[in-house]
């Protein structure tokens, strides 16, 4: 007898609302039950089961529960920084877009098997050592098995670690399998471990099936060779760590005071950088030359950020160069993960696809030039915004060009060099990445990815040291400017009408 998974009755009733709700009516009814005194988190946690237990992951890396699973740690954490009616759009984003997965084709409706025949009278390695083969020999099933027994007995650091290798020799060929996997653990660790076997099950299953060896969505023939031709090449960053004897016993985990400057030095040189792919040299030179795990992973948020604001695209996915540093500062942070595993998170980040295709692009100048008058922080947040609203509208479903080849209007141009102008001011950037946050979230075209680089953007400046890390917020604008004018929206004019009503 074949069961399928299930919730205790409180959860299975939301869950149920999720998966039994027509898109066209979900914000709607979303809203009613959130009036009615539901909790939005109740809601956002009914998100990730349903879309992860209802839909299917397609060819690509865009649909089923990729994406609104990569954005709950960023949904649930802008609630908390949002006041009053706006703290609950993120919540509603994040059920419309579950619900819009479930039901579309070409994602669902499925649903996930009940594993009732489990041996559990095995070791915590055994189990280990069985997720780990049955992932590198592309047996999802297995995978999804194995993965069930970690959940219930293994450590997230450990099923972390086992999962790693893998991921990060895939990252090279798409990002998602390494970002996948770390922003559904950070799902978990807001919403609960106990939801580990239905959030991880189709993670696993990503890891485990055969990579692409043809274009398809974003990705067209050249960047699949490109991506296989780096995966041929990851060899070389083992030899890098020979090269510069980087060892647990040569580099330090943490950072401190003493590497300030060290740390600046690299971040000039990293944001200077012409071709992004030749990074992981200069990585590992500078870890070889003492700095830390923590202090290179500072250097290449902070180096990072100014490449994005030398960036003129107007792709609203480009993203992961602020969502692939965060990854990777939340792996460094777990001490059983292996030192090889963090030490090449670090120097394959710039060999992320979605990170190196950005050469082309590096048009602009990061730093900007100065304001020829200093106004009051009102008057520059309010024009910021009146500037953001105004820019174009373009529907990505609808596009002329490819979309990595967009190009961002003179307008978004302007936005940067007001935000730069506010932070260089001395403002509060709180109050800046309030703005864009607020701005962000009415978008919906770019699953969640406008969603996840405001909340990495924030964390990043947070965690890097003054007077670096202003680029952060700037660069926090500058994305919601790029995101906010795309098209089409299907959730936002319901949500406001409603509001308005």
């Amino acid at each position: 007898m074949v069961h399928l998974v299930s919730f205790d009755p409180d959860v299975e009733e939301r869950v149920r609302f999720i998966e039994e709700t027509r898109p066209g009516d979900i914000v709607v009814r979303a809203l009613d039950r959130l009036e009615a005194g539901e909790d939005a988190r109740d809601l956002v946690v009914a998100a990730a089961l349903a879309v992860s237990r209802s839909s299917e992951l397609p060819a690509g890396h865009h649909g089923g529960p990729i994406h609104p699973v990569a954005g709950i740690h960023a949904v649930l954490s802008m609630m908390d920084r949002l006041d009053g009616e706006d703290s609950q759009l993120p919540a509603i984003q994040s059920v419309a877009l579950a619900c819009k997965h479930i039901h579309l084709p070409s994602m669902g409706p499925t649903a996930m098997v009940r594993f009732d025949d489990l041996n559990r009278n095995v070791s915590q390695e055994r189990i280990l050592e069985r997720l780990a083969d049955s992932v590198r020999v592309h047996e999802q099933r297995l995978a999804e098995r194995a993965l069930t027994l970690a959940c219930e007995t293994v450590s997230p650091g450990r099923i972390l670690d086992c999962l790693l290798p893998v991921a990060l020799e895939r990252n090279v060929l798409d990002d998602h399998y390494f970002l996948y996997l770390v922003y559904a653990m950070r799902a978990l660790d807001r919403i609960g471990w106990q939801w580990g076997p239905v959030l991880l099950r189709p993670v696993v299953r990503y890891l485990a099936r055969h990579a692409p060896f043809s274009g398809f969505g974003e990705f067209d023939q050249q960047a699949i060779d490109d991506g296989i031709a780096f995966h041929h090449r990851l060899g070389e960053l083992d030899a890098l760590m020979d090269t510069f004897g980087l060892t647990p016993d040569t580099v330090p985990l943490k950072t401190g005071p003493s590497e300030t400057a060290a740390i600046g030095e690299f971040a000039d040189r990293v944001g200077a950088v012409a071709s992004i792919a030749e990074l992981p040299g200069m990585v590992a030179e500078a870890m070889g030359g003492g700095l830390s795990l923590e202090g290179t992973c500072e250097a290449l948020s902070v180096g990072g950020a100014r490449i994005f604001l030398r960036s003129h695209t107007a792709n609203p996915f480009d993203v992961h160069i602020h969502t692939g540093i965060s990854a990777r500062r939340y792996v460094i942070g777990f001490p059983q993960v292996s030192f090889r595993s963090k030490c090449l998170a670090l120097l394959g980040w710039a060999w992320s696809y979605e990170i190196r295709y950005l050469d082309s692009t590096l048009t602009w100048d990061w730093q900007g030039k100065e304001p020829a008058v200093i106004e009051p922080a009102n008057v520059l947040l309010d024009r910021i915004e009146e500037t953001i609203l105004a820019i174009e509208g373009y529907d990505v479903t609808r596009l002329e060009v490819p979309i990595n080849e967009l190009v961002a209007q003179d307008a978004v141009r302007d936005v940067v060099d007001l935000a730069r102008a506010f932070v260089q001011a001395g403002y509060d950037t709180g109050e800046l990445f309030t703005l864009a946050t607020r701005l962000a979230c009415r978008e919906d075209a770019s699953e969640m990815h406008g969603y996840k680089i405001q909340q990495a953007a924030l964390e990043e400046y947070r965690f890097c040291r003054a007077p670096l890390n202003w680029v952060h917020a700037v660069a926090a604008v500058k994305q919601c400017s790029v995101t906010a004018p795309v098209n089409p929206k299907r959730f936002y004019p319901q949500y406001a009408s409603r509001l308005a009503a």
